[in-house]
């Protein structure tokens, strides 16, 4: 009779040898198959921005960030195994672009969260593409690609003239002594906005080479440019295949004198206001203090059909410049002097009062006229929230005060605003279509039926990577 460890001993070698013939080892736990690299969105109504009718019971096809077919459910053939994201009924749009924010405002050198929370309550709205319009193309990149959550952000390299950044240290007397005021470009400075200076002797190719080894897309002229500079700044950035947008009057250059320069774009109906003056008149007002009581004493809603608007809006619409017109950052603004209870009138509230009025009617000649309108609302990243312009007070106003549809409106802040930036943008943005980024939103309720739709976010998708609006509010999004 064998002992018990030599059955035990003969028994282990029988279990080796069994799985040695059968190819064994210890079980490996099963995994997972990727998922399959195709998203379907299907029974959506699509409004996918290229003009066309929205499209019922559609599908759209997601494939490594970008959008690989859109349309009746006919036309996309569902690849088997298909990652399947149900929308019925709902209404699928393309990501929408504020063409005009402001996200940079330093505080003892930092941004804080400001910036952060700011982004994620933009992309939260369904704002999946921005373009800065004044700031520091470096410091602004490197900060939002290190953020998780945010929307695209392209820069815009500021420019201005001598005067911008020199003033002479011109004093105002008042009843407690001489104030002197710093030149702009020192508080653009404070900031973290980095302002070039360009003067009529300066190489213009060398700036925009600045420019864009900053990281700038394009240049955007802010004040003290004469005709000339405009023009050949304009010139050297399009040599470069940058974009040059600049305020609607850069003083001296007007606005017709920036479209005759063949600039990109106009920014700011206020500005349309230059046009009332002439050339000397405009060379004076270059002086501090002098513009905005300028403008408040000629902008009027019956100065907005002034030949001389009308001849530099004709302009634009021939040669297919862009306008933003920014007038949800005007309503702001007077909605804050409203609200004050008592308060003694400033220049700076009369001329936001005048050019409250004549920026919406400049808009609604702009829009009569055939001027190719960019939804840019003047958002800043800074104050209370409550306060800030926004892309949805903007296109509400384009609807409920300049007679907009709602689909001409959510055009200003999709494919229209993508051809508005330009550039890459202009080929990747703005629309549904196959090869452009997945940038989506989903919507609950109809925004052609009425505007205020647009709040009604039930997810937002920016290169393929969905978001929800709580969880980007919330602070989720950065665990």
């Amino acid at each position: 009779m064998k002992s018990s460890s030599s059955v035990l001993s003969a028994v282990l070698l029988l279990g080796t040898w069994t799985l040695s013939a059968c190819g064994g080892g210890p079980p490996q736990p099963r995994v997972a198959p990727p998922p399959h690299p195709t998203l379907a969105i299907i029974r959506t109504n699509l409004w996918d921005g290229t003009g066309r009718a929205p499209v019922s019971n559609a599908v759209t096809l997601v494939r490594a960030g970008r959008i690989v077919c859109a349309g009746a459910a006919g036309e996309c053939r569902i690849p088997p195994g298909a990652r399947i994201l149900d929308g019925q009924g709902r209404w699928l749009i393309p990501g929408l672009i504020d063409s005009h924010v402001h996200l940079l405002f330093l505080t003892h050198g930092s941004a804080g969260q400001e910036l952060s929370l700011d982004l994620r309550n933009l992309l939260a709205q369904g704002v999946t593409t921005v373009r800065d319009m004044g700031t520091s193309p470096t410091g602004l990149l490197t900060r939002v690609n290190a953020l998780t959550a945010s929307p695209r952000v392209y820069a815009m390299q500021l420019v201005a003239g001598r005067r911008f950044f020199f003033n002479g240290f011109q004093g105002i007397r008042t009843s407690r002594g001489t104030v002197y005021r710093q030149p702009p470009a020192m508080a653009m400075q404070s900031l973290g906005w980095t302002p070039l200076l360009y003067t009529p002797n300066d190489n213009a190719d060398s700036v925009v080479e600045v420019a864009r080894k900053a990281g700038a897309m394009g240049l955007k002229l802010y004040a003290q440019l004469d005709t000339e500079s405009v023009r050949k700044l304009t010139e050297a950035a399009h040599r470069a295949g940058m974009p040059v947008w600049g305020h609607a009057w850069v003083q001296p250059a007007s606005a017709l004198e920036q479209v005759l320069a063949t600039q990109d774009g106009l920014v700011h109906a206020a500005g349309l206001a230059g046009e009332l003056f002439s050339h000397e008149e405009r060379d004076t007002l270059v002086n501090d203090g002098k513009l905005q009581v300028a403008t408040a004493e000629v902008a009027t809603v019956g100065s907005a059909h002034d030949p001389r608007i009308l001849a530099a809006l004709d302009s634009m619409a021939a040669r297919g410049t862009f306008f933003e017109p920014t007038l949800d950052a005007t309503r702001q603004s007077v909605a804050y002097y409203n609200a004050k209870r008592r308060h003694i009138p400033s220049d700076q509230e009369n001329y936001v009062r005048a050019a409250s009025g004549f920026g919406i009617e400049i808009t609604r000649e702009a829009v009569k006229r055939g001027v190719r309108i960019s939804a840019g609302s003047d958002h800043v990243a800074y104050g209370p929230a409550i306060e800030r312009a926004s892309l949805f007070g903007e296109l509400r106003l384009l609807v409920d005060s300049v007679a907009l549809t709602p689909q001409a409106a959510l055009l200003a802040a999709t494919r229209d605003a993508a051809q508005a930036l330009g550039g890459e943008p202009a080929k990747r943005l703005g629309t549904i279509e196959p090869g452009r980024y997945a940038d989506l939103v989903m919507l609950s309720k109809n925004p052609l039926e009425d505007i205020a739709n647009l709040e009604s976010v039930e997810w937002v998708m920016k290169g393929g990577r969905i978001w929800r609006p709580g969880q980007l509010r919330s602070g989720i999004a950065m665990r």
